[in-house]
């Protein structure tokens, strides 16, 4: 039977060194039955060109010339996201609001300067993973309502191996965090560092925490009204946290959780130490701390 392929949809893939390439058509491309068609795709400097199309001897089902674009990202079998670059990103959230269980793994940092982003995760919640694997992502700097990655993350929603580097937040509309508004599932390996400031409230990696969040850190500027360097309101379990900075308390309230966050004052506890303690919590974890060139920690792959 006739195949069609959407105007506008990705036709034609190419995998090119790091990056992903996809051709996309002009005008709907039918692919008829009875008939073999062959692509040509050009490369060059700018990326990819598709020449044309041939057909085998059976009929002439026509071709189309145009330049390929890279977006980004890659999907897989599953329908997971491999992404490497801002745009990447931003399709994944795009997709990501409609589907709140997609998981997302970054291959590169990513810089988002000069990028809106929506947050992600409303009720019930994101349910994916979402795995950094070692990479940051930069230029997170605007006021909003919302200044998290993440709204809500469900129960079955896992956030790993993420570096967050020179943030700068304002929260306008009551409280501001780092990583997650309300964390209800798994933070592991995370860190936070910039300025985190918001008309109420902030924290920086949780505001509220019924979840676990396990070997993570924040360094940086806090507002200094009931802000906490890990959370604010802590329901459930805290473990091998660490921060730098002016915040005074890991979490600003404990509601019959377990608390176990450490300040970095530079002399009893310095971040080697931080690292050390993080590490010995990330036993089953692919990723681990190390001490970075400017002092703080830093994520490597688990040798």
């Amino acid at each position: 039977a006739p195949q069609t392929v959407a105007a506008g949809k990705p036709f034609i893939r190419v995998e090119l060194g790091s990056g992903t390439f996809y051709f996309r058509p002009q005008n709907n491309v039918v692919l008829e039955a009875g008939n073999r068609y062959k692509y040509t795709v050009k490369v060059n400097a700018t990326g990819l060109t598709l020449e044309g199309c041939t057909i085998g001897s059976w009929a002439d089902g026509g071709g189309e010339s145009g330049a390929a674009e890279d977006l980004g990202y890659s999907i897989q079998n599953d329908g997971s996201y491999m992404v490497y670059n801002a745009d990447g990103l931003l399709a994944w959230n795009k997709a990501a609001q409609k589907d709140e269980s997609i998981n997302c793994t970054l291959t590169a940092d990513i810089d988002l300067t000069g990028k809106d982003w929506t947050q992600i995760g409303t009720w019930p919640g994101y349910s994916g993973v979402f795995n950094g694997q070692g990479h940051r992502i930069t230029g997170l700097n605007f006021s909003a309502a919302t200044t998290e990655l993440f709204g809500l993350l469900n129960l079955r929603g896992v956030i790993k191996n993420l570096q967050l580097i020179d943030v700068n937040l304002y929260g306008n509309n009551g409280s501001a965090a780092g990583i997650v508004d309300q964390n209800n599932g798994q933070i592991i390996a995370c860190s936070v560092t910039g300025k985190i400031s918001a008309y109420g409230r902030t924290c920086g990696i949780a505001d509220l925490n019924y979840g676990s969040i396990t070997a993570c850190w924040f360094d940086g500027t806090l507002k200094d009204y009931e802000s906490g360097a890990i959370v604010r309101f802590n329901y459930n379990t805290i473990t091998s946290c660490y921060w730098g900075g002016n915040a005074e308390q890991g979490e600003f309230r404990n509601f019959g959780g377990t608390v176990d966050a450490t300040k970095v004052d530079g002399v009893t506890v310095k971040w080697q130490t931080a690292v050390d303690g993080m590490n010995h919590a990330l036993t089953d974890n692919d990723y681990q701390w190390a001490l970075g060139t400017d002092g703080l920690p830093v994520l490597q792959k688990k040798q």
